[in-house]
């Protein structure tokens, strides 16, 4: 029997390679400071705004590693896009309860050296800005010992919003900020550090928003 991993494996390549060749047929996709292999080596929890379901998407398609994120359980039904996000690394969460699984299955990815992705705010934007950060990912980043990486997406909110069912053909962007050490540091303050360069990052990205937009 072939080996469960390798076959998770290249499934997930197929599933990049096809997101960046779909790409220009989303509108076209371009990635900022994507970081080295040896930047994002070792457990990593990824953090970034949520504008769209195409945000996994757009993170894992440029980074030089596999990662995995939590979704929705109610995502898996959805024929078709269900076992694109499992082949893309998703676990599922119950929305709306405290899931004490969910906590053990980042804790356990996170110690095992996994990267995994998560969004602060908790739920896609509703007017493609910055909701509220909370605490909960830079507390399980600090407790399991891994660094954060920043990461910022612009332009998907537009492509594909929460009140369309469907998305449309619109440029996005994103860029990757600095690694941060979580050591020695609180959720509140590695929350607020983060914030600041995703702040920073949408600034930069809008500005190349506009120009490819003109």
């Amino acid at each position: 029997m072939a080996d469960r991993g390798l076959i998770a494996r290249a499934s997930y390549g197929l599933v990049q390679v096809s997101a960046t060749v779909g790409g220009p047929v989303a509108g076209g996709v371009r990635h900022f400071n994507v970081p080295s292999a040896e930047q994002v080596a070792g457990g990593l929890l990824i953090v970034s705004n949520h504008q769209s379901f195409y945000d996994p998407v757009l993170i894992g398609m440029a980074l030089p590693r596999q990662i995995c994120y939590l979704a929705r359980k109610t995502l898996f039904d959805v024929p078709g896009f269900g076992a694109m996000i499992h082949m893309f690394g998703a676990r599922p969460v119950r929305r709306g309860t405290v899931d004490a699984e969910a906590v053990r299955t980042v804790i356990r990815l996170l110690r095992g050296g996994e990267a995994l992705l998560m969004f602060p705010e908790g739920t896609r934007t509703r007017d493609g800005d910055f909701g509220r950060f909370s605490p909960g990912a830079a507390a399980l980043a600090a407790r399991c010992g891994v660094r954060l990486l920043p990461v910022c997406i612009e332009g998907a909110f537009r492509a594909w919003p929460r009140t369309r069912p469907v998305p449309k053909a619109s440029p996005m962007v994103v860029a990757f900020g600095r690694p941060m050490d979580s050591a020695g540091r609180t959720a509140e303050d590695l929350t607020r550090r983060v914030r600041e360069e995703m702040l920073e990052l949408r600034d930069f990205l809008r500005e190349r928003l506009s120009w490819r937009t003109r």
